[in-house]
């Protein structure tokens, strides 16, 4: 497991750890800024919300009722809302052994982040960039399966399948710039906010 060190309020992207990138290492065409990250990513939160309301729909469809309490709905969003550290520290276990990774909170981008400047090998990478959406997957698979007649466990799921669901999609937009150049035996390294790649 990776040495994971709680790093608290990160004042910048100035804070991010730092490393000696080799010199044929190219870099990830990515945004750099978080907030712009967010915004430019957005068209990636599409699918995951597809997913969820026909989950939604098709199961009220064929419950012919409703299916869900909506207060625990939104007990379930702000349970989901509270697992965001799970979700970096999801991503943080992920990362080799050898690994160190900072796990802190920006607060003038209202997000969480999971930092290493390690070297990943590129499938590691993906896989520990869209591990963290398994918060949203278990959930939303035990509203699919439960009895109607738990109103309650189901507004609770479905309100964290959201979250868990769409909280990943910044790291969907990474892997979907990674899955574009990098090479399948690359490794991915980032220097402070800057990812890069090289054979």
């Amino acid at each position: 497991m990776p040495k994971i060190i709680w790093k608290g309020i990160i004042e910048s992207e100035n804070d991010f750890p730092i490393a000696d990138i080799p010199e044929n290492a190219k870099k990830l065409d990515s945004e750099e800024d978080i907030k712009k990250l967010q915004i430019k990513a957005l068209p990636f939160i599409i699918p995951s919300i597809l997913i969820c309301f026909i989950s939604m729909f098709l199961k009220t469809f064929i419950a012919n009722e409703k299916v869900i309490n909506v207060g625990f709905l939104f007990i379930g969003v702000a349970l989901g809302f509270l697992l965001i550290m799970v979700h970096e520290l999801l991503h943080a276990i992920a990362f080799p052994t050898n690994a160190t990774v900072y796990i802190g909170i920006i607060p003038n981008s209202l997000t969480a982040v999971a930092l290493s400047s390690s070297p990943v090998k590129r499938n590691r990478f993906i896989f520990l960039s869209i591990l963290p959406i398994i918060l949203g997957i278990i959930p939303l698979v035990i509203f699919c399966f439960s009895s109607n007649n738990l109103k309650e466990l189901n507004g609770l799921m479905f309100g964290m399948a959201i979250m868990g669901m769409t909280s990943v999609y910044p790291d969907i937009y990474n892997v979907f710039n990674i899955l574009k150049v990098v090479p399948k035996n690359a490794t991915l390294q980032n220097n402070k906010n800057t990812t890069y790649y090289f054979e």
